[in-house]
């Protein structure tokens, strides 16, 4: 099977981390020496993932300045501009016409640093009985998860706060056709994985390897010690 495209999810403005991003997009922010978007374009590139969409809205210029057509690691990139911003769901469906509409493709948060091992999730996606299949990692503070995943069927349900509950690590696959209907206006992914959910067509999957949210200064400032994270690049 081809690997499919990806859509990198880099438009917001990063008000947790401000005023660092007063000046900077988040996605470019430097971890080790290297902006954190890079580091997924590289792992993407890695996994044959080349075709790449990227959005973008808080200092849009700059952003598309320095990643350009992603030439530079080994991806081909297209950019998805938007003129106001469209949170998650609705940067997504502003990018459709830019993704194949007959294939499923991966969706990653451009703020993550990770070290996933992605070909599970790529396999296990079934665009027949699945909207979504969420990629799920350990949450980095107790209580702070947002799934419950049964091991079997990889059904899920909202346990926010739940000590058991794994997080969405900001990675999934997902069904073009299932986000057509909705409109090209800002909404937050939490309102499709909310829909699909109640459809019974979100899926989840646990995922191994490195996994880290810069998007506070304390856990930007933890992600300079972790030593997996340049891992295999």
């Amino acid at each position: 099977m081809m690997p499919p495209s990806a859509m990198i999810l880099a438009a917001g403005r990063g008000e947790r981390l401000r005023p660092r991003t007063d000046h900077t997009p988040k996605p470019l922010i430097a971890v080790q020496g290297r902006p954190v978007i890079v580091y997924t374009l590289l792992r993407l590139a890695k996994l044959g993932i080349t075709r790449i969409v990227i959005n973008a809205h808080h200092l849009a210029d700059q952003l598309i300045e320095q990643i350009g057509d992603g030439q530079q690691w080994g991806v081909q990139v297209a950019w998805s501009r938007e003129h106001e911003c469209l949170d998650t769901g609705g940067g997504i469906v502003n990018a459709l016409h830019l993704m194949d509409p007959q294939h499923p493709f991966l969706v990653v948060n451009g703020d993550i640093l990770w070290n996933l091992a992605l070909p599970p999730l790529l396999a296990a996606f079934d665009p027949q009985h699945m909207d979504g299949l969420l990629g799920l990692v350990t949450p980095m503070e107790t209580g702070s998860g947002d799934f419950l995943c049964n091991p079997d069927s990889g059904q899920l349900q909202r346990a926010k706060g739940d000590p058991h509950a794994l997080t969405y690590a900001g990675i999934l696959m997902v069904n073009p056709g299932a986000l057509r209907p909705y409109p090209n206006t800002p909404f937050s992914l939490n309102r499709f994985f909310d829909d699909a959910l109640q459809q019974d067509r979100l899926r989840g999957l646990p995922l191994q390897g490195g996994w880290a949210d810069m998007g506070t200064p304390q856990r930007l400032a933890n992600c300079e010690k972790m030593t997996w994270i340049p891992e295999g690049i």
